[in-house]
């Protein structure tokens, strides 16, 4: 289905060692760019004296916001190794930094490449991932006496839930479904009468 999706579920740590250097690796889930600001700057602050904050994200499902920084290494040592083992893991709404270290060893353009790539590696690999599936919130409305026929309908429907019932002139149910379920659902309901469904938000 194209609403289900990877992500993190517990966050992930790794630490590599290469000729004194150390490259110390996060996994993380986020959902914005202020989310990862909000990492970075509390990495930075946690380790005062690390030289580099490297990084690379993939957020957004299916369209997905992709960006990878250096942050002083030279260009594409660093944050394209990081972002091509996000890419490589399948995931959505995921950050990994790579905190370096410099041990006083330069570790040339292929030794960067590498420690960036296995540290992200073992961050990503140290996580807990969940599948997620992208839903959309429906409310039906119908007569108090048709209840037992509208909510075996929706327990039919693949991973639907029910959020809440609503009761007046006439009942009221708030559930989601699959986004890739919508029209289907909308369907289920059509021989019902006095019913009523709408979608809600966006």
């Amino acid at each position: 289905m194209t609403d289900r999706f990877l992500t993190i579920k517990k966050s992930g740590q790794g630490d590599f060692r290469d000729r004194g250097s150390k490259f110390l690796a996060w996994a993380v889930r986020c959902h914005s760019e202020d989310d990862i600001k909000s990492v970075v700057s509390q990495l930075q602050k946690q380790h005062p004296s690390a030289r580099h904050f490297c990084f690379g994200y993939s957020i957004g499902f299916p369209e997905q916001a992709q960006k990878s920084s250096d942050d002083g290494e030279p260009s594409g040592t660093a944050g394209l190794p990081i972002l091509n083992q996000i890419l490589s893991s399948n995931v959505s709404n995921v950050l990994v930094v790579v905190v370096r270290y410099f041990g006083g060893t330069k570790l040339g353009k292929s030794g960067l490449i590498n420690a960036y790539k296995e540290a992200a590696k073992m961050a990503l690999d140290d996580a807990v991932f969940e599948t997620l599936i992208l839903s959309k919130r429906l409310c039906i409305s119908y007569d108090y006496d048709q209840t037992g026929t509208v909510l075996r309908i929706i327990d039919q429907i693949e991973n639907s839930q029910i959020e809440n019932h609503e009761f007046g002139e006439q009942t009221k149910t708030n559930f989601t479904v699959p986004q890739s379920l919508v029209a289907h659902t909308l369907t289920l309901f059509n021989h019902l009468k006095n019913v009523s469904i709408e979608k809600l938000g966006q």
